[in-house]
């Protein structure tokens, strides 16, 4: 990859930092768990919207709260001098309001009593700050070549789909319009899923971790290519092995039997590596990149065997799982943690837990299930949605030619009542007619495909 490294400017000047006031004593927590009991309840009620907190309600299972609803709960006990402050790991093993008192009542029991407030000290400077270099110019470069690059796409594929529209509805029945839909269709799906891919070897060549600088050239192509690869259609695939397959070919080392549900395509691919029968879940994210101060930093993220991220999940760069480790919803890892193998973490950020990730047990199944099913997904895909979407226009235009009429130019169109009672009509049918339907579809599919799942097995 070749990209520009980030420059580190001269330490800026620095204000004096403000002291307080050294007459103005630290307020004295509660040393009794009942005092500190009450205070928790009420803090925790107005966070949770509830009317009050029993003592003995569990913070997850009673109250519905997960690790980021708990984490707003940790920092406004951090903001309060009449507390003592409390962690995520505390939360966790002690997920009652009882409990939690408990606990810090110990803690501010065995605690030494408060030293006198020292004498006002100015504060040192803090440590330089990397800027991204470049100035104004770079700044209006950047944005410049993004605009042309947008500008370019869309030019593309409109006039892309304006010739293949024109073929389509030039078509001599609904059997030719068809078979051309899906010609198009194929051809416009392959183009569109291969730019990506070849887009990024070309742009960047293998994924390293390194710096870029903010509206760079080296930015440019990172931005270029993120975006294109987070617009492939094959992330609609997402959950199949089509989808593990379109990450292997952006670079990501990725074992037998990998599942990952989660739609947000990770950026710096090479950088991924996923043991063999993990599963990743709907929208965790883990780019294996992050924008801190003015840079884009690319780092690896590495999970191992058997492990499984759960929903809603964010992997820093720099952090790994080993095998047979799980890490449970809403969580994150921040920069540089490791969850060790066999281990279940849980919080923002993780740390461990008793509780257990819960996780589908393998079920075994013939070589040919994958395949097949990313064959009938790829072949649905194409020989119904997308004919649909690129020639159903035109098989309607085809089929109903007093529609086409409507989309005809000229003067009159537009000054005849006429035309606004037959588009008005139209639209009516076609908005009140679709109500039922979809309410139809939505209540008999699930219940037809429904009779055809056995409990207890893929």
């Amino acid at each position: 990859m070749v990209a520009e490294q980030a420059d580190t400017l001269a330490p800026h000047r620095t204000q004096p930092a403000h002291t307080e006031d050294p007459r103005a004593a630290p307020a004295t927590p509660p040393r009794d768990a009942d005092s500190i009991e009450r205070i928790l309840a009420e803090v925790l009620a107005d966070v949770v919207q509830a009317a009050d907190v029993a003592a003995d309600s569990d913070f997850f299972a009673d109250l519905g709260a997960d690790s980021l609803v708990m984490a707003r709960f940790c920092a406004r006990i951090r903001k309060r001098a009449d507390l003592p402050p409390v962690s995520m790991k505390g939360v966790y093993r002690h997920p009652t309001v009882g409990a939690l008192a408990a606990s810090l009542a110990t803690t501010v029991s065995e605690a030494p009593l408060p030293a006198p407030a020292p004498a006002p000290t100015t504060a040192p400077s803090p440590p330089a700050v990397r800027e991204p270099g470049g100035g104004s110019a770079h700044y209006v470069l950047c944005g410049l070549l993004q605009l042309l690059s947008f500008l370019g796409y869309s030019l593309v594929v409109a006039f892309v789909a304006t010739q293949g529209y024109d073929w389509v509805s030039g078509a001599s029945g609904a059997l030719d319009a068809y078979l051309r839909a899906v010609l198009f269709g194929v051809a416009a799906f392959f183009c569109l899923s291969a730019l990506p891919i070849l887009a990024k070897w070309t742009l960047i060549g293998r994924w390293k971790p390194i710096h870029i600088r903010v509206w760079s050239l080296g930015y440019v192509r990172f931005w270029l290519v993120k975006s294109l690869v987070r617009a492939d259609p094959l992330v609609l695939f997402a959950g199949s092995p089509l989808y593990t397959g379109y990450l292997r070919l952006l670079g990501a080392r990725i074992g037998r039997g990998v599942t990952v549900f989660s739609r947000s395509v990770p950026v710096c691919t090479d950088l991924l590596t996923i043991g063999a029968g993990s599963v990743v879940r709907k929208d965790a994210s883990f780019s294996c990149y992050r924008a801190h101060d003015g840079v884009i930093q690319t780092g690896p993220v590495t999970l191992g065997k058997d492990t499984t991220v759960s929903a809603a999940t964010v992997l820093d760069i720099g952090t790994s799982l080993g095998d047979g480790a799980r890490l449970g919803r809403a969580s994150s890892l921040h920069r540089g943690q490791s969850v060790p193998a066999g281990e279940h973490w849980h919080g923002s950020p993780a740390q461990r837990a008793d509780a257990d990730v819960p996780r589908v047990d393998p079920v075994p199944f013939g070589p040919l299930r994958r395949p097949l099913h990313s064959l009938l997904q790829l072949l649905t895909a194409l020989l119904l949605y997308i004919p649909l979407a690129v020639g159903g226009v035109g098989i309607l235009l085809a089929q109903a030619p007093q529609l086409a009429a409507f989309a005809r130019p000229g003067p009159t169109v537009l000054t005849t009542w006429v035309f606004y009672a037959e588009a008005f009509a139209a639209s009516a049918v076609l908005f009140l007619g679709a109500i039922p339907l979809g309410l139809l579809l939505v209540t008999l599919v699930p219940r037809l495909l429904g009779r055809t799942l056995t409990p207890g097995r893929a």
